[in-house]
This record gives C-alpha cells, sequence and structure tokens, in this order.
C-alpha cells in the first residue's frame, strides 16, 4: 500500500498521524509526505523566544530539519514545497499542482487536514487545496505527464487541537497506536526548539481518545490512539466490524 500525505506545518503530520503512519511503515507500506509549509511564522514560537531571534529563512531551515529528522524516524518520505505559512492561497496552479504530485505517486489513500478550520487558515487552505486536487487528479483529459488516478480514499486527521469536534471533526474511526506511540514520541521530540509542548499536549490527546475508543470496543489494551474522519463512506463485502 502505498499512502500519501499532505501536511500544511512542518509538524502536522506526527502530531495528528505519527503513530499511525508509523504502523504502515512497519507493515511494508510506502508513506510519503508533502510539506506544504514550514509553519516558520506562525507555529515556531519557541525559536523566537530564543535569546537570538532568527530570521525567516533560518527558522524554515530549522523546521525544514526538524520535519525531515522527524519523517525519518517514521521511515516515510518527504517533500517540502516552501509555500510559505499565512501566505499560500487556494488557487488553480496550486491545485493542480498537487494533483501532479497525486499522480505521479499514485497512492492507494491520501491523508489531510479536516475542514473548515476557522483557527487556522494553512489548515484549512490545504484540506480546500487536497480535496480539489483529488478530483482534478481523476480527470482524463487534464494535461499533466502523469496517468489520471482512480477515485481514492481520503482521511482526515485532527483540525486545530484542542477545538477539532467544536470545528466539526466527527471522527468515525480510530487507529490503536499504542505499539507505536514510542516511535510517535522521538517526532514530536524532533520539533523540541520550535514547538516544545507538542509532547505532553499530544499525549493528552492520544490518551483521550484512546479512552474513546476503549469505551467503543470494550477493549482494555488501548493506551493511545489517533482519530480520523473519512471523506467517502466505506464500501465491503459485510458490515465494518471492530477489528480489536
Amino acid at each position: 500500500m502505498k499512502i500519501l500525505v499532505f501536511s500544511a506545518h512542518a509538524a502536522d503530520f506526527c502530531t495528528r498521524a505519527g503513530g499511525t503512519i508509523a504502523k504502515h511503515v512497519q507493515n511494508g507500506d510506502t508513506v510519503y509526505i508533502i510539506c506544504l509549509s514550514e509553519g516558520e511564522r506562525s507555529e515556531s514560537g519557541g525559536l523566537y523566544q530564543e535569546e537570538a531571534p532568527s530570521s525567516l529563512d533560518e527558522v524554515r531551515a530549522i523546521r525544514q530539519e526538524e520535519a525531515a529528522n522527524a519523517a525519518a524516524i517514521l521511515g516515510a518520505g518527504i517533500d517540502f514545497l516552501r509555500w510559505n505559512d499565512l501566505s499560500f492561497d487556494c488557487s488553480v496552479g496550486l491545485i493542480r499542482q498537487l494533483a501532479d504530485f497525486i499522480r505521479a505517486f499514485a497512492p492507494d489513500a491520501v491523508m489531510t487536514h479536516h475542514g473548515p478550520d476557522p483557527v487556522s487558515m494553512d489548515h484549512e487552505r490545504t484540506w480546500q487545496l487536497v480535496v480539489n486536487a483529488m478530483q482534478v487528479a481523476t480527470a482524463p483529459g487534464l494535461e499533466s505527464d502523469y496517468a489520471a488516478v482512480p477515485r481514492l480514499p481520503l482521511f482526515f486527521f485532527e483540525a486545530t487541537v484542542p477545538l477539532t469536534e467544536l470545528e466539526g471533526f466527527n471522527p468515525d474511526f480510530y487507529v490503536d497506536v499504542t505499539d507505536t506511540w514510542d516511535v510517535k514520541l522521538q517526532t514530536l521530540q524532533a520539533f523540541h526548539r520550535a514547538q516544545p509542548f507538542l509532547e505532553p499536549w499530544y499525549t493528552d490527546v492520544a490518551r483521550h481518545r484512546a479512552a474513546q475508543a476503549r469505551f467503543i470496543t470494550g477493549s482494555t489494551t488501548i493506551e493511545y490512539a489517533e482519530a480520523f474522519e473519512r471523506m467517502w463512506p466505506w464500501v465491503g463485502q459485510s458490515l465494518p466490524m471492530h477489528e480489536l
């Protein structure tokens, strides 16, 4: 299986889905991350609190290094579009660019931000861009160097924590990441300079989602979980029963 992940900022892919990505990699799947921006303006507060404030270019370089290290810990590939946060729009040109990434990689599934997300314009625009790009990527007459892809499963991860449900995020499946939690913790620690709060913050989120998953399934072994919402309904040969 091949999974393509679109992340608005440097840390978003591992804060929301790091445990799930690690599970897929460990199961032999290929995961590739497209990082639209480094979050150099809106999500790098720790770097601006250091004694010698960094320039935007220096902040971008640090965030790229952090994200690359996190992706390596997960065993995933990563590419940086360097669109600059708080600056990119939802234009046809950018949609076409993401559509070409989808066509070139030809994934079995795509993962990105839930939307709308009124708390983060970058999260919301990433959601809009990816949803539109997936439609464009299926167009048989699109001028492109790559072949059209079929309609793909699209999974949304958490919006802006801790307001996700208030923003309309309605998780309809959970992934038990207890066995990959230590890997996810390492990725969160990779961002300690820019975002030192990630480890305690997302530990609380994972425990909260695990409590929900335990209630739903009756399982007592789920300590950490990640929550997602599907774009398309599940289709199969039988009822989608719990795996646990």
